[in-house]
């Protein structure tokens, strides 16, 4: 099965779209990146979380070239353990 991505447009209040435009100046991160983060985050509270759903919809995709990465449950664990310290 073949998986094509969707486009979404969002209207967002002018004070919502301010804090976003400085958030992804702030942490380099896209709108794009931070709006899907966020809406798969909404959707696991809804749902329930299971650990590999969180961290597929919380953690980057591992890189094709370039030096490996940690396992995607190491990197989850550290990103929870980060969070916790917050």
């Amino acid at each position: 099965m073949t998986s094509t991505r969707q486009l979404l447009s969002v209207r967002l209040d002018p004070a919502l779209a301010e804090a976003l435009e400085r958030h992804c100046a702030d942490t380099g991160a896209s709108r794009s990146q931070v709006v899907k983060q966020s809406v798969a985050q909404y959707l696991i509270a809804q749902t329930g979380p299971t650990l590999g759903s969180l961290a597929e919809a919380v953690l980057p995709r591992a890189r094709k070239h370039g030096a490996p990465r940690a396992p995607r449950q190491k990197r989850f664990r550290d990103y929870v353990r980060e969070k916790r310290r917050r």
